[in-house]
């Protein structure tokens, strides 16, 4: 009798990804067919920009199709876990493609390592944007190992440890999975990540416009990991460079020191904080890469996170004013009724 392999769902949240989508889809339904023993789960969000009509007319018969309006991406990802009743779940982003052998290789680590959820990173293509290379060799290890959290456009996890901790918070508008690591590893499962698991971003940040703005929109969803860690380091981090620039351009009304004084002290407060993330990084990684475009995306991203932090905020005040009126409402409802 042949082997019966262990069955794979993927899960492909789309909003608006009619540029990249047929890649994408073709990409994974390719892997699908050299593995066989899988299913294409895509649930649309809504989308305007013709991808929905993509979704029925050229894949209906190859994917299961639903449409859910209107949530955020994590609440989406769960809905195509929740239609998925297979041993392996895997989530796979809009706008990434990925190589022909990724179950194979998926299973592969799963079972040699024992983990429970597997991955990496984005692998870097061949015409990157140095916008993508530079934070790539900043950031990501090159070695394999236990991690804290997986990128959810590139995650292999068994469904059964995913239904465990509840899936995604429905609640964040991002960092849904890094939230999701925290809770993987907090509840004694094995986070591990492995460069063979390649998929690549279409998507990725090519322009600093685009870096500057997907920093933000990652910031409005970091404060979801208090829960976890009151002293969340990427927070502290943006804090203390805020302190440090109201510092440095107080200091340059500072009677009490030359000019050349001043500017020295404003040039070195306002770099401390994107200096010392490179250095910890350095220490982190071993490898210095690139530190005049690693220190322009540094000050980039601290710009970036600020105004997703003043975003957030006022995104709270006006939650809170809605439910403010809502309850005024119903208080002046039930006090005319008789």
């Amino acid at each position: 009798m042949p082997e019966v392999k262990d069955k794979f769902s993927v899960v492909v949240p789309v909003l608006n990804a009619k540029n990249h989508l047929r890649p994408c889809l073709d990409s994974i339904l390719a892997a699908m067919e050299r593995y066989g023993n899988s299913e294409l789960i895509v649930l649309d969000n809504g989308s305007d920009d013709g991808s929905y009509e993509i979704l029925l007319n050229e894949y209906g018969s190859r994917a299961r199709i639903q449409q859910v309006r209107g949530v955020p991406v994590g609440a989406l990802r769960n809905r195509g876990a929740a239609l998925a009743e297979d041993e392996f779940v895997v989530f796979i982003d809009s706008d990434c493609v990925t190589v022909p052998y990724y179950f194979e290789q998926a299973l592969s680590v799963l079972k040699e390592t024992g983990a429970d959820a597997t991955g990496s990173e984005y692998a870097l293509r061949e015409d990157s944007h140095w916008i993508e290379q530079t934070w790539y060799r900043v950031h990501t290890p090159t070695h394999d190992g236990p991690v804290k959290f997986i990128p959810s456009g590139n995650l292999v996890v068994r469904r059964q440890a995913f239904l465990s901790i509840g899936g995604f918070d429905e609640k964040m508008i991002s960092c849904e999975d890094m939230e999701l690591g925290a809770r993987l590893n907090k509840a004694g499962f094995k986070v591990f990540q492995s460069h063979s698991l390649r998929t690549f971003h279409l998507g990725g940040d090519r322009s600093l416009r685009v870096f500057f703005l997907k920093s933000a929109w990652r910031t409005m969803g970091m404060f979801g990991m208090f829960k976890h860690n009151p002293l969340f380091k990427p927070v502290l981090t943006l804090v203390t460079h805020i302190l440090l620039c109201m510092l440095a351009v107080a200091n340059l009304f500072n009677p009490h020191l030359i000019l050349i004084m001043r500017f020295a002290l404003f040039v070195l407060l306002v770099n401390l904080a994107p200096v010392l993330a490179i250095l910890y990084r350095v220490r982190q990684l071993r490898r210095l890469y690139s530190p005049a475009k690693s220190l322009l995306l540094y000050h980039v991203y601290f710009l970036a996170q600020a105004y997703g932090l003043w975003r957030a905020i006022i995104s709270l005040g006006k939650s809170a004013e809605t439910k403010h009126a809502r309850s005024a409402r119903l208080h002046g409802s039930a006090r005319s009724q008789p």
